[in-house]
């Protein structure tokens, strides 16, 4: 079929014998190659439904020229345009896709409200000012590099190349500069570094806050704890539908997976398995859900100040709830809504003798360690135990006593910390740890950022970490890591304030972890489904959750606000 400029992009259509006619069909538009979903195809056509799966423009079958998440608005609504022109469709579309498949489907869903009854969107990548950085700014080195090499600057993926590179160069992504490392991984990838110098600047194709609240379909969202995409799923969760009256059903699910999500060979996630309880049949409650939102009937509207009208028909109650795995529970957590309402806000705080306390602030003082790039904090995979890392002394971390019962941690930490460099800018990487009584220690929740300093103040600031659903058994402790590198996950900070792509200079710094009272402390701030007491003998602090922050909150100097 023809693009929105009329360039053939290939399409495969899945259709259910013609005495099923019309039917709805399901629709993913992928990078990766559409052959790959012939036993996907075959699987809805059995249950009832047809199924287009397109090349997108520039890949595989498809002609024109890729340029990663440019195009894919009017080439999809191009296709949803012919499918509604066939015989075998009755007008009721559901886009589904994961990974770059769910920017196109959310691109549907945007473009052609009136066709798209339904989204099954299954840890989406949202664009490349999105997944290859942190919220903080960072560049996710390791992510950008790999994924660019076996997918992007050609027509179909290199699979398993990023394996022989490591293979051959296990160090490769130590190289300085940054921006030569498509030389160093013998790759010719022309727009490689393109991104390192948009940064984080939104795309011309990035969906808007406004665009997602105002989508009208049902949507359902699946991510993994592990998924490195975790925060999209939890921020469609909130936004999605937000705008409309009454709002379309919704659905979370999130598991111990990384990003193969549900359809995982294995329980194991590194040094952590789940065991079968975290298993899920994501196949039969996917058409179960599909099949319940396409019956109900029920018109939504868009609520006071959102754009457009509702024109498709479905419940706004039906359908929705949201099921989470909660980790060391290793059991299901089935409810309404995500975090559940019955939490509450635990701030614990950090100590020069280097503890960490509900009880109260301590006296005034600070913690140190000295920063060398040429010799960075190593990055773990995810699941990992970490306790062998424990022993470096880049990094300062304050240490709770055993929790005297156990406690839920759920939603998204916060930790609040006032910090000094000797360099004009510092990268933050901040990590909650549960260190078990048996030994091992595994990363609860991560959170980063890149903070501009003065010679002789303080930063201040808050850092929203990666939402969690953890039980944290009687007896281990909470462990609050803070260091400046996360290497080669993270690109490094150079410590030079130069450009950390372009140059190879490097400069070790001395950092600074304020604690104490006021804003001169450093703490975190923890949700949960346990009491403070439960948490710690000694009485806690709360406040209300419903001041909670996002995204990164910065002030600079002593007392001062940006």
């Amino acid at each position: 079929m023809a693009g929105a400029d009329g360039t053939p992009l290939a399409v495969d259509a899945h259709v259910p014998p013609r005495a099923t006619w019309p039917v709805p069909v399901i629709v993913t538009r992928t990078a990766y190659g559409r052959s790959a979903h012939l036993a996907e195809g075959q699987g809805w056509t059995e249950r009832g439904f047809g199924y287009v799966v397109q090349d997108v423009r520039g890949r595989y079958d498809s002609e024109g020229t890729w340029r990663p998440y440019r195009d894919e608005r009017a080439d999809g609504a191009a296709l949803v345009d012919w499918i509604l022109s066939q015989p075998w469709c009755d007008g009721g579309l559901v886009a589904y896709g994961g990974s770059y498949a769910g920017y196109t489907a959310w691109a549907l869903a945007v473009e052609r409200p009136d066709a798209v009854r339904a989204i099954v969107s299954l840890g989406p990548s949202m664009g490349l000012h999105r997944t290859k950085f942190e919220p903080g700014g960072i560049l996710r080195l390791a992510e950008h590099a790999y994924w660019w090499l076996e997918r992007a600057d050609a027509r179909t993926s290199r699979d398993g190349l990023v394996r022989l590179v490591h293979g051959r160069q296990p160090d490769v992504l130590d190289h300085l500069p940054v921006c030569e490392l498509p030389e160093r991984m013998g790759a010719v990838l022309p727009h490689w570094g393109d991104i390192l110098r948009t940064g984080t600047a939104p795309r011309p194709e990035t969906f808007t806050d406004g665009e997602l609240a105002a989508v009208r379909a049902a949507a359902f969202h699946v991510g993994g704890w592990y998924d490195l995409l975790i925060s999209e799923t939890l921020e469609h969760w909130r936004l999605v539908g937000s705008a409309v009256t009454p709002r379309p059903p919704r659905r979370l699910l999130i598991g111990a997976w990384g990003h193969d999500l549900a359809f995982a060979a294995t329980t194991r996630v590194a040094d952590r398995d789940h065991g079968p309880s975290s298993r899920y049949d994501f196949a039969a409650s996917c058409v179960s859900w599909l099949r319940e939102v396409l019956t109900e009937r029920a018109t939504p509207t868009p609520a006071d100040g959102a754009v457009g009208t509702a024109a498709v028909t479905v419940s706004g109650t039906a359908a929705s709830g949201a099921e989470v795995f909660i980790r060391g529970a290793d059991e299901w957590s089935i409810g309404d809504d995500w975090p559940p309402r019955e939490v509450s806000e635990a701030v614990w705080h950090a100590r020069a003798d280097g503890t960490l306390t509900a009880d109260r602030p301590g006296p005034d003082g600070s913690c140190g360690f000295r920063y060398d790039p040429r010799d960075p904090f190593p990055s773990t995979v995810p699941g990992a135990d970490r306790r062998a890392l424990l022993a470096r002394s880049d990094a300062v971390r304050f240490v709770s006593e055993p929790l005297a019962a156990a406690v839920t941690m759920v939603g998204s930490a916060t930790v609040e910390l006032a910090v000094s460099t000797d360099a004009d800018e510092a990268d933050w990487i901040v990590r909650v740890l549960a260190w078990l009584p048996a030994g091992p220690a595994y990363e609860l929740a991560f959170g980063s950022a890149t903070w501009a300093a003065r010679p002789g103040s303080s930063v201040t600031g808050t850092i929203v970490l990666s939402g969690a659903a953890e039980r944290v058994p009687a007896g281990a402790r909470l462990v609050l890591e803070i260091t400046s590198c996360d290497h080669p996950n993270l690109a490094r900070n150079l410590g030079t304030s130069r450009n950390r792509y372009t140059t190879t200079t490097t400069r070790a710094c001395e950092q600074t972890v304020l604690v104490g009272s006021g804003q001169t402390g450093t703490r975190l701030v923890l949700l949960t489904m346990g009491t403070a007491a439960q948490m710690d003998e000694d009485t806690s602090a709360t406040r209300d959750i419903g001041t909670q922050r996002a995204g990164v909150a910065m002030s600079v100097g002593r007392g001062s606000a940006s």
